[in-house]
């Protein structure tokens, strides 16, 4: 019922496409048997009796139902086609989105190459078997009845006798199901660990190179592919051996109707109609009953990827972020303390500071000591364990710090964070409606003036992480891009580390002179800037040290 009910809320928008392929391949069955029907008729009365017209008519019937079965397969494949893409595109746009509603920095993250693998992989076997498995598993299944049926019209005993293969062939299918199951699951895993090596290993390649790392890493590598590697032949060779045991017992069934229908033939019970109509119906009831044995593990492997997108969605998610609280400029912790979940140590105890509507503050410390765990505080990323957290305005109003604040804070992070795309694309992603104009200011206070003398401007393509772009470059890019958010605080970590002495001088000329009134809370190590700033916190000598 879990995995039935997920498919059905999660295939609402391709059910009517669905419901249409199903006609379309139950009048693919019911032409199939119109095949085996007029088949007899040709063979039995119009070739023995019948007038050159009987013969004509029933050439064209025949052929007829030749290319209706023909077309019917087109008409099924483009549909499966149409909805192939659209459910692949749903889900992965579905849990794409999920992903920005998740709670971060919890005890169990997941590795963002597992995650990669499942927007891909397990996202393409999910949509595969709801788009095509279990729509043919029904077509096949009508087609396994009505062959049966009409079998049973001409021979009820021969009939009977190849269906009662049909329950044995089921509860050997459930008896494999589990093992294939966890077969499968396993292979899912290894193929979640190969993507996470990749990633990281293309990520930190000059650090594997510089360190000579890179054949080590490679021979890791080789290992895991080598036990993804045992894991498919595994299931591959219990398959082989499956289908080799019902092969032949099918095998032997289509033998046994075969010598049936030529005792029959020979008694004079049959014709040679009924005969050609017998091997005709004992491979449409055999062909479905192998072909549901074939379908059956597909969807007992799409169950282990059903899983793995479930766990996904219910990752613990967090209230909409939207809306922005204008008056809101001012932050005041009060007594917080703040331990990771599986941390070994506390990172603040009974912090309590005011950043003060307006001010400019510098956050100083050594590495480690919770200056970028106060930014995520802030920004309701995580919750602390004891204290309050609160956003006030100058006019009295105050909310506790959450996700539903976030709008009200501008970040940059440390390091180069840009993406692959234009400098365009950079800076729309925090305001995808912003004017040139807009964009172009920005980048002048950012002192990224620099754009406008690119060949292609605006539109200069960057590769993965602004490659083509100095690291000064791409942080003052970054940093551009922040100042496009309308948020009141500027929460900004080491924002001129990639820079020199007359560029960092220089930016925080035309920080505060664009921004005097807003709350300003920087991350540094460096004197420049707190000799700028109204207030210098010092974490790690005291609970509250402020200089």
């Amino acid at each position: 019922m879990k995995y039935s009910g997920w498919i059905w809320r999660n295939t609402q928008g391709i059910r009517w496409n669905t419901a249409t392929r199903i006609l379309a391949g139950t009048a693919q069955v019911a032409l199939g048997l119109l095949m085996v029907w007029l088949c007899r008729r040709f063979i039995d009365e119009t070739i023995r009796t019948g007038s050159a017209h009987d013969v004509t008519v029933m050439a064209i019937w025949l052929v007829l139902t030749v290319v209706g079965g023909v077309l019917l397969r087109q008409v099924y494949f483009l549909l499966t086609t149409k909805a192939g893409i659209r459910q692949t595109n749903a889900l992965r746009l579905s849990m794409f989105s999920s992903l920005f509603r998740r709670q971060l920095y919890e005890d169990k993250e997941i590795h963002s190459g597992d995650i990669s693998s499942r927007l891909t992989k397990d996202i393409e076997v999910v949509s595969e078997t709801t788009t095509d498995t279990l729509p043919q598993m029904c077509i096949t299944a009508i087609q396994l009845v009505g062959a049966f049926l009409l079998l049973h019209y001409f021979d009820r005993w021969l009939a009977w006798a190849l269906l009662i293969m049909t329950p044995m062939a089921i509860l050997m299918a459930k008896f494999i199901g589990r093992k294939l199951r966890q077969m499968t699951l396993d292979i899912r895993q290894d193929e979640s660990r190969i993507q996470m090596q990749v990633q990281e290993g293309m990520e930190n390649n000059a650090v594997l190179r510089a360190m000579g790392s890179q054949e080590w890493m490679t021979g890791r590598l080789d290992t895991m592919q080598q036990q993804l590697k045992g894991n498919i032949m595994r299931r591959t060779r219990f398959t082989i051996m499956i289908r080799i045991i019902l092969g032949s017992a099918f095998g032997l069934g289509y033998l046994m109707a075969f010598i049936w229908g030529g005792l029959q033939l020979r008694n004079g019970a049959i014709t040679f109609g009924v005969m050609t109509s017998f091997l005709q119906l004992v491979g449409q009831i055999q062909h479905p009953v192998m072909q549901l044995l074939n379908l059956v593990p597909q969807v007992i492997h799409s169950t282990a990827s059903i899983d793995r997108l479930i766990e996904l969605e219910s990752l613990e998610s967090e209230a909409d972020a939207s809306t922005l609280h204008p008056t809101l400029s001012g932050i005041r912790f009060n007594n917080v303390s703040f331990k990771y979940a599986g941390g070994d140590r506390q990172i603040l105890s009974d912090f309590t500071h005011d950043f003060r509507p307006g001010t400019k503050t510098a956050l100083m410390g050594e590495t480690g000591i919770g200056k970028t765990t106060l930014f995520r505080l802030m920004l309701g990323f995580i919750s602390p364990q004891s204290g309050s957290i609160s956003l006030y305005g100058k006019d009295g109003t105050s909310m506790p710090a959450a996700a539903t604040t976030r709008p009200d804070f501008v970040l940059v992070p440390q390091g180069n964070t840009l993406m692959s795309g234009t400098i365009r694309f950079n800076l729309q992603v925090a305001k995808p409606e912003a004017s040139d104009q807009e964009l172009l200011q920005a980048l002048h206070t950012a002192c990224a003036d620099f754009v406008q003398e690119l060949p292609d401007g605006l539109d200069t393509m960057l590769g993965e992480r602004g490659t083509g772009l100095s690291e000064g470059q791409a942080q003052r890019i970054a940093i551009a891009r922040g100042l496009l958010r309308p948020g009141s605080i500027l929460l900004l970590d080491e924002i001129s580390s990639s820079l020199d002495a007359p560029t960092e001088a220089e930016l925080y000329t035309r920080l505060f002179k664009a921004y005097p009134g807003k709350t300003m809370i920087f991350i540094t190590h460096r004197q420049v800037i707190t000799a700028l700033c109204d207030e210098n916190v010092q974490l790690g000598i005291s609970p509250n040290c402020t200089f």
